[in-house]
């Protein structure tokens, strides 16, 4: 740590710097404030960083002095990262989703040597970084059973605030869709039901009342909330991750079946509520998808199946299929332009897979899928080591594994390659296992025994291998 005179140095740089960029442009200082303001609480508290990183995922059209909220703390985290990797308490879990991230990323960043749109690739593998940044943050800095809660009480406000800025917006607006701060309803709707499992758990788990019917209402306002946006995508995203939340044993999320009754009941108002809300609007938007062929996927679902064709195994280069998109609209056999207009700076596919294979081959989407598999086995792994030491960390590691499926779902509509919610759920695949070997420590004391070779202690090849 910093003596005295350390911290007073760095205040007077930091006043010199901050009047220095007042005088050139005072957007530029607020942005060097806040960013100094944010190193310092992830310098003195690590653990810090991931919940402020939560937060910037729900309102990533934020800007200060013109740079979006992710990629001002982006090189901050990364920064703290390097700090606690020295510490001899945090590590990395070499788990295989590390392995395929980083065998996906160096192939992301060779499709440089044959892009179709290098400016397109530069701005998608900065985005790529970034998202890194976030999985790399994850996976370090959370060591603890307590330090993972907080994250998630930070998750649940996030989404209840979020989600009532879009219901309000949505009843202002008399029945506009509305994104609350991600920009796109589509990605609004994917990050809501990514927090919802996890946060069910957080509800079951929660001793006091009052935070107990806070998360329930949360709950609720996700599920309208998710209506609200008059995604296609995210409500058959949502339905899938319920019913499956519904059918699994009462024990995999809850720790009682009056728990999982309540959830029920809960569920049952907000899809009510819902409904009766969104029902006229929600028919339309359900019946674009036949006029106006899901309002221009179709087109570029074969415009990008025109691209893999052509090149099936190299792709075009990451992120180069929006500045070629609207070219290959106009050349590609049965696309229908009559309801769609295109776009002055072209289109994304809509579409994780397809866009991955037209952008970086066959190779790509092998990787990508095997980052996806190999999240969903770790984060099973850990549901079955964790059930007897931390009930908590297993009901947990289920609800994320479901979060990743109502993810894979929603990529189905949506070029989701470099989104932060995705990558934050593998840093919790490499961040769970470390977690459990903590509570293991933590139990072994209680007992009076010292496990010879528990499942919670198992050799870190075991996660790695996913075996």
């Amino acid at each position: 740590m910093l003596g005295a005179v350390g911290w007073s140095a760095m205040g007077v740089c930091g006043a010199v710097a901050l009047g220095s960029a007042a005088a050139f442009d005072v957007r530029i200082a607020v942005a060097l404030a806040v960013a100094a303001v944010l190193g310092i609480a992830m310098a003195l508290r690590p653990a810090v960083t991931v919940g402020l990183l939560v937060v910037t995922v729900f309102g990533e059209t934020l800007q200060l002095g013109g740079v979006t909220i992710s990629r001002l703390v982006a090189p901050i985290a990364l920064l703290v990262v390097f700090m606690a990797l020295t510490r001899a308490e945090t590590g990395l879990f070499p788990g295989r989703p590390l392995i395929w991230a980083a065998a996906y990323a160096s192939w992301a960043l060779a499709s440089g040597l044959w892009t179709e749109s290098t400016h397109g690739t530069v701005f998608s593998l900065a985005s790529l970084a970034i998202a890194l940044i976030y999985m790399l943050a994850v996976a370090t800095l959370l060591n603890s059973a307590l330090e993972l809660r907080r994250v998630l009480y930070v998750l649940a406000f996030g989404a209840f605030v979020s989600g009532l800025v879009a219901i309000v917006g949505y009843f202002a607006g008399t029945g506009a869709r509305t994104a609350a701060g991600k920009g796109d309803p589509n990605f609004f709707a994917a990050l809501q039901i990514v927090a919802l499992p996890p946060l069910l758990v957080c509800a079951a788990e929660a001793r006091s009342r009052w935070l107990r019917a806070f998360l329930y209402a949360t709950v609720a306002v996700i599920v309208v909330s998710v209506f609200t946006s008059l995604s296609r995508g995210g409500l058959l995203a949502l339905g899938v991750v319920l019913l499956l939340a519904l059918l699994f044993p009462a024990r995999s999320f809850f720790r009682s079946r009056g728990q999982k009754a309540v959830l029920v009941l809960v569920l049952a108002a907000g899809f009510a509520v819902a409904l009766q809300s969104t029902g006229g609007a929600l028919t339309a938007r359900l019946g674009d998808v036949e006029d106006r062929g899901g309002s221009g996927r179709l087109n570029h679902w074969r415009a990008a199946w025109t691209l893999i064709k052509d090149d099936p195994m190299g792709g075009v280069g990451f992120g180069s299929y929006i500045g070629l998109s609207n070219d290959l609209l106009l050349r590609t056999p049965g696309t229908d332009l009559t309801h769609y207009k295109l776009r002055p700076n072209g289109s994304e596919v809509h579409n994780t897979y397809l866009s991955t294979t037209a952008e970086l081959g066959i190779p790509g989407l092998v990787l990508l899928l095997g980052l996806m598999i190999s999240t969903a086995r770790t984060f099973r792994r850990v549901a079955q080591d964790a059930a007897d030491a931390s009930p908590f960390v297993a009901r947990l590691a289920n609800a994320l594994l479901l979060s990743l499926i109502g993810w894979a779902l929603v990529s189905v509509f949506l070029s989701t390659e470099t989104a932060r919610p995705f990558w934050i759920l593998v840093g919790l695949s490499l961040a769970l296992p470390k977690i459990v070997r903590d509570e293991a420590r933590r139990a072994a004391p209680a007992t009076g025994t010292q496990p010879a070779s528990p499942p919670l202690m198992r050799p870190k090849q075991d996660y790695a291998s996913g075996s």
